[in-house]
């Protein structure tokens, strides 16, 4: 009996200790495919470093509240939103001893000492061809007489922040001296029904033929291909606008090593490859074998994106989206 007893506290010392040395990472993520393929190989890193990882959807504002909440231990941002974070003290320096995938990644990748970028992705115009013909060639051709009322846009993301700095620059300006991207932008949205603010939005828009041409990201036009709506991509003659995810580690959590080893994992060669596979964006490290993988890829890809200067753009942000419902939505 006192065997039996022994064997049993044993046992249960054993389990205790187990769950106490089990920790949870709490990370923050773009919801749906995003983060299904982010789980994808989870079970990997979960069974090497003894932990739990736990995804919450967060993006935006939304994830920047949770981190300086001390919420997560890792967010998922864009340019605008990393730069916000690091001037608010969010974030901890990336440390190149735990997260040593750094030096694999294009240089492009590795903007701050606070966050990297993990993917980058093609924002260009998708058309109808039946419609739309011949094909675009240009970003101007959003503005062309032919098309208006059946083109369209997003509302004041990313993306559209670097097309309104990208007429900016085409007409004089710069990301300092944005009058002349807003006037262009102005002239855009006297020829835009309904600006879009979900992918499946658009996707109806072009089901029904609402509208024959917008500006939307690579790997959702064969999204709609694969949803029975026959579209086509076009690279812009003057670039594709730089779609990018950026991974940070959150200051003062408790889990600040595992939070590293998982943004190193993020950047391993199996994670790397799964942002291509399953949601069709451009790996973000170098050298990797994607044969049968069809996505643009390569440092001359990446170096080829219309990314701007976000350090500038941010402290602007907010006036430049009152700007923007005022002089392009409401026209």
């Amino acid at each position: 009996m006192r065997t039996i007893l022994a064997a049993m506290a044993m046992s249960l010392a054993v389990t205790m200790s187990a769950q106490a040395q089990t920790k949870e990472l709490v990370v923050a993520a773009f919801g749906g495919a995003y983060t299904d393929a982010l789980k994808k190989n989870i079970a990997t890193f979960e069974q090497e470093n003894d932990a739990k990882v736990t995804f919450i959807p967060a993006s935006g504002a939304d994830g920047l509240a949770k981190a300086m909440a001390k919420e997560v231990d890792v967010i998922h941002a864009d340019l605008a939103w990393a730069y916000r974070g690091e001037a608010q003290g969010a974030f901890e320096k990336l440390d190149p001893a735990v997260v040593t995938n750094l030096d694999k990644l294009y240089p492009k990748a590795r903007f701050s000492n606070y966050g990297v970028i993990t993917n980058f992705g093609q924002y260009g115009l998708a058309y109808n061809p039946e419609d739309v013909n011949p094909a675009p060639t240009s970003w101007a051709d959003l503005w062309k007489p032919d098309y208006e009322g059946a083109v369209t846009t997003a509302g004041f993301d990313a993306a559209n922040v670097e097309l309104l700095v990208l007429m900016a620059k085409l007409n004089g300006g710069s990301e300092e001296n944005i009058d002349p991207g807003f006037a262009k932008m102005a002239e855009l949205g006297k020829h835009i029904t309904v600006f879009y603010n979900q992918h499946a939005q658009l996707l109806d828009l072009f089901r029904n033929q609402e509208v024959v041409m917008a500006r939307w990201v690579r790997g959702r036009v064969h999204w709609a291909n694969e949803q029975g709506v026959a579209l086509k991509f076009a690279v812009p003659s003057e670039g594709a606008i730089g779609l990018v995810s950026t991974v940070h580690v959150v200051k003062d959590r408790p889990n600040t090593e595992l939070a590293m080893k998982f943004v190193n994992y993020l950047l391993s060669e199996t994670s790397q490859k799964t942002y291509a596979s399953d949601l069709g964006y451009t790996p973000a490290r170098s050298g990797l074998d994607l044969a049968g993988v069809d996505v643009p890829y390569g440092e001359e890809v990446v170096n080829s994106l219309l990314i701007s200067d976000w350090k500038k753009i941010v402290p602007q942000m907010d006036a430049w989206k009152e700007r923007w419902e005022k002089e392009v939505v409401a026209r």
